[in-house]
């Protein structure tokens, strides 16, 4: 299994939960070294590997899925987690914002897929794909993250498309759309502004990463054998999708 952004948040909680149900992860990170180290310490070296690569850098995308692939001798799930949320109103955004944004929210999730679809189909094996989405991606972007909420409907899209091409081949692809959760990603908004986004969700509180994963891990199992071209809301009532 390879879950882009896996080393913290809801990417790590999913390794752990994996892990502990008899899977082998890789951890793709970026610039989070130190965490992606000590989860491979906590999951054991028999179970977890961790590879950087900027998923905004597209040679790095290849490198991470041979990588990937010959870490444990082919993969059977891919997680596209991975998440860039630069905010940015509709004046300010730059060429290298709207790049970075697309390249990690969007494009490189449509890479790694075909890669993973391709080595699946050749080796005859059937597979998962959780593509993780936003609420964003259907209200669009409230707080100047513009480039996020396109690239996560963008996800969306991906999904529905994947899943109508590769019904009949044993390979699904859902949807994971997350609400606002406590991630290091938006740590920073959330010291300043946390009653602004709890007031949005009607349960009152943001999701823990744990929470999240625990869907997440149902929808790679074979318990969710039957669905593909799904979405699974799980923002607490942000979406009630």
């Amino acid at each position: 299994m390879l879950v882009t952004g896996g080393a913290s948040g809801m990417g790590a909680q999913l390794c752990r939960k994996l892990v502990a149900e008899g899977a082998r992860v890789v951890i793709n990170y970026r610039s989070r070294e130190d965490e992606a180290r000590k989860l491979v310490e906590e999951l054991g070296a028999d179970n977890a590997v961790a590879i950087r690569a900027d998923l905004a850098v597209r040679t790095e995308i290849d490198q991470l899925f041979d990588g990937a692939e010959d870490a444990f001798g082919g993969l059977d799930i891919l997680v596209n987690n991975a998440g860039l949320w630069l905010t940015c109103k509709i004046g300010e955004i730059t060429d290298d914002d709207w790049d970075r944004s697309m390249d990690v929210n969007i494009y490189s999730a449509l890479m790694l897929s075909q890669r993973f679809i391709v080595a699946a189909k050749e080796g005859g094996r059937s597979g998962r794909i959780l593509n993780v989405t936003s609420q964003a991606a259907f209200f669009g972007s409230s707080t100047g993250h513009i480039p996020y909420a396109i690239g996560k409907a963008g996800m969306v899209a991906l999904t529905r498309s994947l899943a109508n091409e590769l019904g009949s081949c044993g390979i699904t692809v859902n949807a994971l759309a997350i609400g606002t959760m406590e991630s290091p990603m938006i740590a920073e908004a959330l010291e300043t502004r946390r009653e602004f986004y709890e007031a949005r969700i009607p349960v009152g509180r943001l999701a823990t990463a744990s929470e999240v994963a625990d869907v997440a891990a149902f929808l790679v199992s074979e318990r969710s054998n039957y669905m593909t071209g799904a979405t699974v809301d799980v923002s607490g009532g942000q979406l009630r999708h």
